[in-house]
């Protein structure tokens, strides 16, 4: 059985390194989504392309914000000892893409965790849910924010959602958001989850905040560079 898992995976590390996921970044509320609408579990045939928030959209908003640096929300960040956002994923077997190019000059600036379709997507650290949406790009997504309502997370390309989860709910660390899948742009055949950290924004447009990348948080270690012994 171990053999049988271990083959699986190789397959689809191998196929992600011909396939990366192609950068996107999360988009604002659009007049046919506003924020506190609960979307279909699956993602529309033709999803229409993002637009700019429209000031008769309702944005769900964060009340009594306090500028912090960004050194303070990292420092934060550490502190609430967030977990690995898939069920069964090992660290060992995630790449740090948060510096990687994507399509043009644009950065990943978030981590993606291959796990078979269907593993359940899980919430990384306590909260509420922001924002539950179907796009072009990050195909079924949401957004949550921690109980200080300091961080924001982006999950996206699940395959349908958990289907108690609503915009507004509360949720616990480990709680089932989703299932992992390729909706969106991902590669069809590479399942995966695109993580993204964010601390909340002064504007309040969280899905525009300033990343931070997990990886280290999550237990990865980047794999140092083999050392040729002298002869």
């Amino acid at each position: 059985m171990r053999s049988a898992s271990r083959l699986w995976l190789s397959a689809l590390l191998a196929s992600s390194a011909c396939a990366r996921p192609v950068l996107y970044y999360p988009e604002p509320l659009t007049a046919e989504r506003p924020a506190d609408s609960k979307p279909a579990s699956k993602p529309a045939s033709k999803p229409a392309a993002p637009t700019a928030p429209s000031s008769g959209v309702p944005l769900m908003t964060v009340s009594g914000y306090m500028p912090t640096s960004a050194s303070a929300d990292v420092d934060y960040l550490r502190s609430r000892q967030i977990i690995v956002p898939v069920a069964g994923a090992d660290m060992t077997h995630v790449e740090d893409s948060f510096n990687e190019p994507r399509d043009g000059d644009r950065v990943h600036r978030a981590i993606d965790i291959l796990a078979p379709r269907g593993t359940p997507i899980l919430a990384a650290d306590d909260g509420r849910i922001m924002r539950m949406t179907t796009s072009t790009l990050g195909g079924i997504s949401m957004y949550t924010v921690d109980p200080d309502q300091r961080i924001v997370y982006y999950y996206a390309h699940m395959d349908h959602y958990n289907d108690v989860m609503t915009p507004g709910r509360n949720i616990s660390k480990g709680d089932t958001l989703g299932f992992v899948g390729t909706t969106g742009n991902a590669p069809k055949n590479t399942p995966h989850l695109h993580f993204q950290v964010m601390r909340w924004p002064a504007d309040g447009k969280y899905w525009n905040g300033e990343p931070i990348n997990p990886f280290e948080l999550l237990g990865g270690h980047t794999q140092a560079a083999a050392v040729t012994p002298r002869r």
